[in-house]
């Protein structure tokens, strides 16, 4: 893994990386990287975290399942909300996203292509980390994994790697939970994809940020 970051870059330069190469991440480098994010926050301790990384073959199988059924509803062990119950501030900032998403390409129909396409072979990652926590816990513990997700992320890209957390790669539960061997006690709460990133369009795109005005408030 290459040369550690300033802490300031790690955090403004990582972004959703939405194209991999083939280039395989080490196991001796995710297991430094998951060490790491073990080092995340949880209620009491708890840590309620556990972590399976599919790689090759196995991988190879949860993609090729994936496109077979991508014309299928996805069925997440966390209910997704349609966008028009979200809150009105976070319903502009999504569609805010989808307009410079598809003005960052040269055509609506390109940045279609591109993300859909990326999406359905779940952004040709040559690794996923999934997360899951114990069935039934604590929204705290959501939070917790949540923590454990983000330090994970910095922690790749202060060693060179990109990511991104994603629902596409657990809307369908039951095929990473067997590809896996996830007990039916434990919740699959997230998809990590990680590697390094192609030089494509769709991987420069950053999104941006609300003014931190608008989003703080001091009360003395």
């Amino acid at each position: 893994m290459e040369k550690n970051m300033d802490f300031t870059d790690i955090v403004t330069k990582r972004h959703s990386v939405r194209d991999f190469k083939d280039q395989p991440v080490t196991q001796k480098d995710l297991t430094e990287l998951i060490k790491l994010a073990q080092r995340a926050p949880s209620w009491v301790n708890s840590q309620p975290w556990k972590v399976y990384v599919a790689t090759g073959k196995t991988l190879q199988n949860i993609k090729d399942t994936y496109v077979q059924r991508d014309s299928e509803k996805g069925s997440p062990d966390f209910p997704v909300m349609h966008r028009d119950d979200w809150s009105p501030e976070t319903q502009i900032n999504m569609k805010q996203w989808r307009h410079e998403i598809v003005h960052h390409f040269e055509s609506f129909d390109e940045a279609h292509e591109k993300m859909s396409g990326a999406s359905t072979n779940l952004y040709h990652s040559p690794t996923i980390i999934f997360l899951t926590i114990p069935k039934g816990s604590s929204l705290w513990s959501v939070f917790d994994a949540g923590s454990f997700a983000q330090t994970l992320m910095l922690a790749a890209k202060d060693k060179g790697l990109d990511t991104i957390p994603t629902y596409t790669s657990v809307r369908f539960p039951d095929v990473i939970r067997q590809a896996m061997e996830i007990p039916d006690d434990e919740t699959l709460v997230i998809g990590i994809s990680i590697g390094y990133p192609k030089d494509a369009t769709i991987n420069t795109y950053q999104s941006k940020r609300e003014p931190v005005e608008k989003i703080l408030k001091f009360k003395d």
